[in-house]
């Protein structure tokens, strides 16, 4: 209710012929204005990034007083949802990009990389000091790296490993299919795309209960679970993404002309899917 949503009529009766810089745009009638402080359809004065933000500190919150845990999440998922539910709205009042042209969804997308990049780097970073410590300090537990009795099953983690590189590849084909106004193509490699990031999940969580040691029983459990924990978090994430994707391309909001967003999620599966093959081979096959 605190997003504002312009009427372009009624916008431009109003102000035509003032030194608003109102211009009618293409020859589809699609409207502009670009005199003015804002784009037209942006959201002003929007209550959900306030929401979003308690939200997720009650949730950290939640980490020491759990009550906090439930009000958190519950703020932050209804923030997300009306968040994003307010900015789709507005977008048949925006101008289409032309073809291969960046909108602002990519370039915001170029940033989350970079500092998701940084993020992993400090828990990539944290790995390796944990390992040389624990070879080199005397009396350490777990005595070695891996640590005593860990072993990894090798063929199931590479077979994780193909299904989010093969998630990866459909997905990439479900935005180009979507480019060439195949959308029932794009639906399908979307879905395609979803039930393998679940399927890597599920795999996951499946070698999580049997691995045969906790995060708490040593440093190499600590570093393993923090590492692929955060990489799980991201295919949650962007399996998300996929379906909201998926739910915006059935109504007609991502379309051949109109998709900078669901270009942006997929570059960031394509993140997700290098750094689990920087972490295959880190953690898994020790390459370093």
């Amino acid at each position: 209710m605190f997003g504002i949503r312009l009427n372009p009529q009624s916008h431009f009766a109003e102000h035509e012929g003032e030194k608003m810089g109102a211009t009618v745009a293409d020859a589809e009638g699609e409207k502009t204005i670009s005199g003015l402080n804002h784009d037209l359809g942006e959201v002003h004065n929007s209550i959900f990034p306030l929401e979003l933000s308690l939200g997720i500190a009650l949730t950290l919150a939640g980490l020491l007083v759990w009550p906090f845990l439930i009000i958190g999440l519950a703020l932050t998922v209804h923030a997300i949802f009306s968040w994003v539910k307010e900015d789709i709205a507005l977008w048949t009042f925006r101008p289409t990009l032309s073809t291969g042209e960046w909108g602002h969804a990519s370039w915001a997308m170029i940033w989350i990389i970079v500092t998701e990049t940084i993020v992993f780097a400090s828990f990539f970073a944290f790995w390796f000091w944990a390992k040389w410590h624990t070879i080199n300090w005397e009396n350490a537990v777990g005595g070695s790296w891996p640590a005593s009795g860990v072993s990894h099953d090798m063929t199931l983690v590479t077979f994780n490993t193909v299904i989010l590189l093969a998630s990866g590849f459909t997905g990439h084909k479900a935005l180009h299919s979507l480019k060439e106004g195949n959308v029932k193509q794009s639906k399908t490699l979307l879905r395609t795309t979803i039930l393998l990031g679940l399927s890597f999940l599920g795999i996951q969580l499946y070698e999580y209960t049997h691995a045969g040691f906790l995060w708490g029983d040593h440093a190499y459990g600590t570093a393993f679970f923090a590492l692929t924990g955060l990489h799980g978090f991201h295919v949650l994430v962007g399996i998300i993404c996929f379906v909201v994707a998926h739910q915006l391309i059935s109504h007609g909001y991502f379309t051949k002309e109109r998709h900078d967003s669901f270009q942006a999620i997929t570059w960031y599966w394509h993140f997700v899917d290098a750094v689990w093959i920087l972490l295959y081979l880190i953690v898994y096959v020790e390459v370093i």
